[in-house]
């Protein structure tokens, strides 16, 4: 198979990127230059450059990652070492889980570095695990694959299943209740889309590859009863959420709202979140009401002046809303939708799409988190940041874990010097990125990238 970007609509490339940026191999290069041995085990990439302010490994950027790895795979690109990479993110993963949870972040010593509670790193574990069984099933190396690594799979999936079935599903409700690891600040409370579309694919991916180990005959050499009894607790919690997603989030004659606030207030605000149904691959649940969510975020959140996707609109007076340095469009999701349009065969619209991301990457290729301009972030600092609204967004006491408040100061002068740097860039300039380059960009580009092909 072969791996060309180029359609009859011209190169996705702008002329000031002198790197293959619409080359697969690219992508996974710099995926492999942000990945590290863990001190625990396994490897693992970390969000960013070490030097920068994100020298992390976030279980949500780690399943998109991995999503990305898997995809390769699957497109015959590097099969071994996108094999390899899955199993030692997933490795790293087991070391840092003992309780049926995954936090916000970590370092590489498997310590825990969270500052937000955003539960929803459960199911992007769970993802990351699954993910790991079918890279070895679609290499063809689940049969010969390590027993003790598979077992701690299952112990791991049957544990974070059980901690959602018990601690964050509402039965009343018949949601999950969290926050999420998409946005800062009270917007990430309550019953999320994203959070149950996580989980419900979580859930799906765990029962897929669950299925795998018995198929490949593994489940005699792993604990059967414990295969069983995982299986069963994914259908069981599977069989509660589906419903009752569909039920609030999939309504004929309503649009898809982006949450239930905590008190079961409709949310109907548009939100990057809203390609979560299709992003994760739920249709059969969402049938059109994905595509017509998708598209709405997609006509709401498009940046008039930069292009690609905003997370959400830029009302500052809006508690729930969070300027980050100035509101503005953000790469990864910019790609979600590229991603969107090319599952539905829109290749040149799919290919604008792309062509708005790597005009924002730097001359090597390295795709940035997100931008803002001069005025949005003037603007900002005399809104928001002066005036301390930014803090009071920034850590909710809703949304935060029990933390020391040393752990968040910390953050507060990352957040600082960041708002520094931007102020000095802007002098020569009219529009900055941010965290350049981001692994999480990289492996949506490139999952874009892959969905492209015919």
């Amino acid at each position: 198979m072969t791996h060309s970007t180029q359609t009859t609509t011209g190169s996705i490339v702008p002329q000031h990127v002198d790197a293959p940026i619409d080359d697969p191999m690219f992508h996974l290069d710099v995926l492999d230059e942000l990945s590290y041995d863990a001190e625990v085990d396994g490897a693992v990439p970390l969000a960013s450059d070490p030097d920068n302010r994100y020298p992390y490994v976030y279980p949500r950027d780690v399943a998109s990652i991995t999503r990305a790895w898997l995809t390769a795979l699957r497109h015959g690109v590097r099969p071994d070492a996108c094999r390899d990479r899955v199993v030692d993110a997933a490795r790293f993963l087991i070391a840092v889980e003992d309780d049926g949870w995954w936090y916000q972040r970590y370092g590489l010593d498997g310590t825990d570095q969270s500052i937000y509670r955003q539960e929803d790193n459960v199911a992007h574990g769970i993802r990351v695990l699954s993910h790991a069984v079918l890279a070895l099933d679609a290499a063809d190396d689940l049969e010969s694959a390590d027993e003790a690594f598979l077992a701690n799979v299952v112990e791991c999936i049957d544990a974070a299943v059980a901690t959602a079935r018990s601690e964050l599903y509402d039965a009343n409700a018949h949601l999950i209740e969290s926050t999420t690891s998409i946005h800062e600040g009270a917007i990430e409370s309550g019953y999320t889309l994203w959070v149950n579309c996580a989980f419900l694919a979580a859930l799906q991916q765990a029962a897929d590859a669950l299925d795998q180990i018995e198929v490949a005959g593994r489940s005699g050499d792993v604990d059967p009863i414990a295969v069983d009894d995982t299986v069963e607790r994914v259908d069981e919690l599977c069989s509660l959420l589906e419903p009752g997603v569909e039920r609030c989030f999939a309504v004929d004659g309503t649009v898809v709202p982006r949450r239930y606030t905590p008190d079961g207030e409709r949310d109907d605000r548009p939100d990057i979140t809203l390609l979560a149904p299709a992003y994760f691959g739920l249709e059969d649940v969402f049938d059109e009401h994905a595509v017509r969510a998708a598209k709405r975020a997609t006509a709401s959140l498009e940046d008039p002046r930069l292009g690609g996707l905003q997370r959400f609109r830029g009302f500052h007076r809006d508690h729930d809303v969070h300027q980050h340095g100035g509101n503005g469009p953000w790469m990864q999701y910019t790609a979600w939708h590229a991603q969107f349009r090319y599952d539905r065969g829109e290749c040149e619209r799919g290919d604008e799409v792309l062509s708005t991301i790597t005009g924002h990457a730097d001359a090597t290729g390295h795709i940035p988190e997100h931008l803002s301009t001069r005025e949005r972030f003037e603007q900002f600092v005399e809104q928001e940041w002066d005036t301390g609204a930014d803090f009071e967004k920034e850590f909710d006491d809703d949304v935060l874990r029990d933390v020391p408040f040393d752990r968040i100061a910390e953050e507060l002068g990352h957040m600082r010097t960041a708002y520094d740097e931007m102020a000095a860039a802007l002098e020569e300039r009219d529009v900055i990125s941010f965290a350049a380059p981001l692994a999480w960009c990289h492996a949506e580009f490139l999952t874009a990238l892959l969905k492209r092909e015919p």
